[in-house]
């Protein structure tokens, strides 16, 4: 038989008869090759990403364990010299760092919960939190890439490689390795949680603990309650409760004094000014709003950003698209919060998962860019420039997109709900849709 081209470059007749016989008789169980990869392998490529993540996250940890022994692990120090004080029978909040005045600023749980660090010798410690939190960073991105989209912008053998790497060049992580900081444990806590990776009988008790540790994860158990779990809702609500009050037992004196009078000075966690803090608030302040004006803005504009964010969060995760609706708000979360240190801001760097798009070249366009916004030094590129006001902001403006405003792609078939499309599997030339589990 003549062999013929067709216009797509394939070959027709009996040759591409046996071009699909071959490909249609692999082996049960080998993973295909990556479209448009020659001979690659996407196991291979899954092993060098990994390479390049722990490569990245080594470098990290050096770079934070390496640091004047005034500024290592900055914040983890505040949490063991404040317990250290507590047991010695000072008060958690009359501490402040010797060379920084940092404070300590979370619920008394979270004192408790610090109480063993204070058996370790401080520079072992430090080196087992980073170990921590570099083994968490890893855990975190392999159950990210489990979720019902991750697969569609990466195949599944490099999706948790590709994330690790991402989480680990990013700022936030490395923000959370440099001062020691709780914030991923925090987000691993209610990923468990929305991402449905919890024992049924179990779901809500990570984010109701890890509310009880530190306030801002609050705002994922009005999300379950509206996304249709509300037996989980009502198990992280009483988790938080039952923590808090177990705290007001052991220290009743240290939890009226948080929850009557330190919770509410803000100005206590450090200069809220800064470009450090993308928030509201913090956009605000640098914008140099009144205070009056400043406060009316936070509460109507920021509790409008929650709503929409909770309903949106809430149809995407009822359209089968939990990762969209966790991120989104996680995202208000930010945007609402009088403080948004860098540290806290893993969600926007989980944006650059989401699928906007049902068109190849601008889904990969809003994660590249979503990636360069959470890696590079983008606040500091404006100094001294008329742009300033915008870098200075831009993660806060972020937030608000991926919150109230970016389209997401990824509705089950037949689910019934409006204005999203099928889910396109972007790893492959044509789009398809993907199957749900």
């Amino acid at each position: 038989m003549i062999q013929r081209t067709d216009p797509a470059g394939g070959l027709r007749g009996q040759s591409v008869h046996r071009i699909r016989s071959s490909t249609s008789h692999r082996p049960k169980g080998t993973p295909p090759r990556l479209k448009g990869s020659g001979s690659v392998h996407p196991v291979r490529v899954a092993v060098a990403v990994w390479f390049a993540a722990a490569v990245v996250a080594v470098a990290q940890s050096v770079a934070a364990l390496t640091r004047a022994r005034h500024d290592r692990l900055a914040d983890l120090d505040v949490y063991v010299e404040a317990v250290t004080g507590l047991r010695q029978g000072t008060s958690l909040y009359d501490y402040a760092a010797a060379s920084t005045g940092a404070p300590f600023t979370y619920p008394p749980l979270s004192g408790l919960l610090f109480v063993p660090l204070t058996l370790i010798d401080i520079d072992v410690l430090r080196v087992i939190w980073t170990a921590a939190t570099v083994a968490l960073v890893a855990l975190l991105a392999v159950i990210v890439s489990r979720a019902d989209g991750a697969h569609r912008l990466l195949p599944r053998q490099v999706a948790p490689a590709a994330i690790a790497l991402l989480l680990f060049a990013s700022a936030p992580v490395s923000s959370n390795l440099r001062f020691g900081q709780v914030s991923v444990i925090l987000t691993l806590l209610v990923l468990v949680d929305c991402l449905g990776r919890a024992p049924r009988r179990l779901a809500g008790v990570a984010t109701g603990l890890a509310a009880a540790i530190k306030l801002t994860p609050l705002i994922f158990i009005p999300y379950l309650w509206l996304a249709g779990e509300r037996r989980a809702a009502v198990t992280a609500t009483g988790t938080f409760l039952a923590g808090t009050g177990l705290a007001w037992l052991i220290l009743p004196g240290e939890s009226a004094r948080f929850w009557l009078t330190e919770m509410w000075d803000v100005d206590r966690v450090g200069n809220i000014v800064t470009a450090g803090n993308q928030s509201i608030n913090g956009a605000l302040l640098r914008l140099g709003a009144p205070d009056d004006a400043r406060t009316l803005v936070l509460f109507t504009a920021g509790l409008a950003v929650v709503t929409i964010a909770l309903v949106r969060g809430a149809v995407a995760y009822r359209d089968g698209d939990r990762l969209a609706g966790v991120v989104i708000v996680g995202a208000a979360g930010l945007a609402f919060s009088p403080v948004s240190w860098t540290h806290h801001q893993t969600w926007l760097v989980l944006a650059a998962l989401l699928v906007v798009s049902g068109r190849r070249g601008r889904a990969l366009a809003w994660t590249g860019l979503v990636a360069a916004t959470m890696i590079l030094p983008v606040m500091s590129m404006g100094d001294g420039l008329p742009s300033a006001d915008l870098t200075d902001n831009v993660r806060v403006l972020l937030a608000l997109v991926v919150a109230c405003l970016v389209p997401t792609v990824g509705a089950r078939p037949g689910s019934g709900l409006p204005g999203r499309a099928e889910v396109p599997n972007l790893t492959a030339r044509r789009f398809r849709t993907t199957a749900w589990r």
